[in-house]
């Protein structure tokens, strides 16, 4: 990743690059351990990252009740909660597999519950609880595989919203294109948009900005 402008910092490229070489579940871990103090400053100061606005404009656009329950997947230290209070949400739940980014987005108090789930597995949410769910940077390297779609499509109620990214490195390589359109066929969703847009201001378009609609 390069942007233009303010050089990014060693230990931002660092730990940015070892989140794009990830290999596992416990390698995760270690790197959202590592990383969860100085997390937002590296993102949104030396990375210049906007993903988090732009999801979450595309959720409000879609989700006009601003007291929808939502779920804010892979939530990380809060980046994308701040925002969906910022657009009117106020029944905002956190999901993430991360206790130490957890701790940063309670500290924030953007959100009603925080849960500890790993979503490469079932979660322990009943099926049609949610009126939206957003999702910002946790389909990328090596962190959750294409059918974990699946789950968060099941917590959703008919007719809600899921608007999510989706690295374009892993778009076709892990499935992520063919589980949508299998969703698709399966009429079980529609993709309401899809558009290209970077993940970093000044950078190149690297990330797929998805609207699904569940039916």
């Amino acid at each position: 990743m390069k942007s233009k402008g303010k050089p990014v910092s060693d230990e931002a490229s660092t730990l940015l690059k070892r989140a794009y070489a990830l290999s596992g579940a416990e390698d995760a871990q270690q790197l959202y351990r590592d990383w969860a103090s100085t997390y937002d400053q590296h993102l949104e100061q030396d990375l210049r990252y906007i993903a988090p606005v732009l999801i979450a404009q595309m959720l409000a656009e879609a989700v006009k009740d601003r007291t929808a329950r939502i779920l804010d997947v892979g939530c990380g230290t809060g980046l994308v909660g701040e925002h969906l209070v910022g657009q009117g949400f106020s029944g905002i739940d956190g999901l993430d597999f991360s206790p130490e980014m957890l701790a940063r987005a309670e500290r924030k108090a953007c959100y009603r519950h925080l849960v500890e789930g790993d979503l490469n597995a079932a979660l322990d949410i009943p099926s049609q609880t949610y009126d939206g769910a957003i999702s910002c940077g946790t389909f990328t390297h090596g962190h959750v595989q294409a059918n974990a779609l699946d789950e968060i499509v099941r917590v959703l109620k008919p007719s809600s919203y899921l608007a999510c990214t989706v690295h374009r490195d892993i778009w076709h390589s892990a499935g992520f294109d063919s589980r949508i359109a299998s969703l698709i066929k399966d009429e079980v969703i529609v993709l309401s948009r899809q558009q290209k847009a970077p993940y970093y201001e000044g950078s190149e378009a690297d990330g797929n900005y998805c609207l699904i609609r569940k039916l």
